[in-house]
């Protein structure tokens, strides 16, 4: 039988953050919702009740974080977790006082001045940039906020990483600037059965500057979910060629 996956996106982001890996994965892969709740722990809550029994999990950013909360709330039904170019610690000084400031400037109508921002977070804004914001359009102003409102007051995860105990992917762009490669050795060097990939020519969203590598190795990851094989040895960083 296959093993279902759950893929969660990024905040202002959908299905298309996904599209280069849906058709490979196939009928085994869903996206989830993350536009109804407004903090992390009823975003997980929502992935849950929708989810089948046993499933495994990827995220990327927020989906990321989400991610972790829905394995910490119920390991028993979690066969893998995934985890891509993500911050799973509080947000800091500066990312507190910048989402304040998105949440008054969407609240006071000015949805589109935010949007144009969010076509850097790929390596390539000729390329991509427009379906990005066309993307984050989608989502909207009432569901960014609640995005936003999650993550502005989201808890520091880090401490529970050590708990996952199934097949950990842990992956980023090399040049993700939001979520550097630094960030992510960190939570792989916690959790026991861990793998750092770091792929190159890859931004933020490097499910969508990089999507045959990143099918690659979710598929690599999402395999090993499915054996219950465990993922732990020398982290290794992937360089594209």
């Amino acid at each position: 039988m296959t093993l279902p996956v759950i893929l969660l996106p990024g905040s202002m982001c959908d299905a298309a953050l996904f599209a280069g890996q849906l058709e490979s994965l196939g009928a085994a892969a869903s996206v989830g919702d993350l536009t109804r709740s407004s903090s992390i722990e009823a975003m997980a809550d929502d992935v849950l009740n929708d989810a089948p029994p046993v499933f495994a999990i990827a995220g990327l950013s927020l989906g990321g974080i989400v991610a972790t909360e829905v394995a910490v709330q119920a390991p028993e039904r979690v066969a893998g977790v995934a985890l891509l170019d993500t911050n799973l610690g509080l947000a800091d000084e500066v990312q507190q006082q910048n989402r304040q400031l998105w949440g008054e400037l969407v609240r006071a109508g000015h949805f589109e001045q935010i949007i144009k921002t969010v076509d850097h977070l790929t390596i390539d804004a000729e390329a991509h940039g427009r379906a990005i914001i066309e993307m984050a359009a989608r989502v909207g102003p009432e569901a960014f906020v609640r995005q936003n409102e999650a993550l502005l007051y989201r808890r520091d995860r880090r401490g529970d990483l050590a708990a996952l105990n199934c097949p950990v992917l842990v992956l980023c762009g090399r040049q993700d600037e939001l979520c550097p490669p630094a960030m992510h050795r960190d939570i792989a060097d916690q959790i026991p059965h861990a793998r750092l990939e770091i792929v190159d020519r890859a931004g933020h969203l490097s499910t969508i500057d990089q999507p045959e590598e990143l099918t690659r190795l979710l598929t690599q990851w999402l395999n090993l979910c499915t054996t219950n094989q465990p993922m732990k040895g020398t982290a290794h960083e992937y360089n594209q060629v």
